[in-house]
C-alpha cells in the first residue's frame, strides 16, 4: 500500500513540475512571427472547430508554433483553413493580415518612417467612416429600412478594409 501511494505522490509531482514549467517557461515570440499568431489564434478558436477544419490535432498547431521546433511548421494551407475559421468565427483574418504586412514593410520603407499619433489619427478617422456607414445603412430611412441592402454592405466592408488597412500602417509604423 505504501508503494502505491509513493508512486502516486511521484505522479503527482511530475504533473505539478510540468504545470509549473508550462506556466513560468512560456516561450517568448516575435510579435509578428507566424509562431506567435498561430499561438494567439489557437488560444481563440475552439479545439473541436479546429480539427474538424483542417484535420489536424491543437497538439500539432502548437508544435508548430513553437520557434525552436524545425520539424514542425506550419503549411500554407493550414493558415489559410485557420484564417477562414477564423474569419468564421469572427477573429478576423490573422495570417493574411500578417502577410500583407510583411510585403509592405518589404516594398515601401516611407511606411517605417510615419508616426504612430499620426497612425491612430487616421484610424480614429476611418472607425468614424465605419460607424456613419453602418448607422446609415441601418437607419430606417435607408433603401431596405432597418435590413441592410446589398450595396450597404459593399460600402460597410469597405469602411472595414480602410481600418484594417489603417491599423496594418500603424503595426508597421511601432514595429
Amino acid at each position: 500500500m505504501n508503494e502505491y501511494f509513493s508512486l502516486s505522490k511521484l505522479k503527482l509531482f511530475k504533473l505539478m513540475i510540468i504545470n509549473y514549467y508550462k506556466i513560468i517557461m512560456t516561450k517568448l515570440r516575435d510579435p509578428l512571427s507566424i509562431e506567435k499568431i498561430l499561438k494567439d489564434l489557437i488560444g481563440k478558436l475552439k479545439e473541436n472547430e479546429i480539427k474538424e477544419f483542417t484535420g489536424k490535432s491543437i497538439s500539432h498547431f502548437r508544435k508548430c508554433s513553437d520557434p525552436d521546433d524545425k520539424d514542425h511548421n506550419l503549411h500554407l494551407a493550414d493558415a489559410i483553413k485557420l484564417d477562414m475559421l477564423s474569419l468564421k468565427s469572427q477573429n478576423g483574418s490573422p495570417f493574411l493580415d500578417n502577410i500583407s504586412l510583411i510585403v509592405n514593410n518589404e516594398f515601401n520603407d516611407q511606411e517605417k518612417l510615419e508616426d504612430v499619433s499620426r497612425n491612430l489619427i487616421a484610424i480614429g478617422g476611418r472607425i468614424g467612416n465605419l460607424m456613419d456607414t453602418t448607422e446609415q445603412a441601418l437607419h430606417p430611412d435607408s433603401p431596405q429600412g432597418e435590413e441592410i441592402a446589398k450595396k450597404e454592405k459593399e460600402k460597410i466592408f469597405n469602411a472595414i478594409s480602410q481600418v484594417e488597412e489603417k491599423i496594418a500602417r500603424l503595426k508597421l509604423s511601432i514595429k
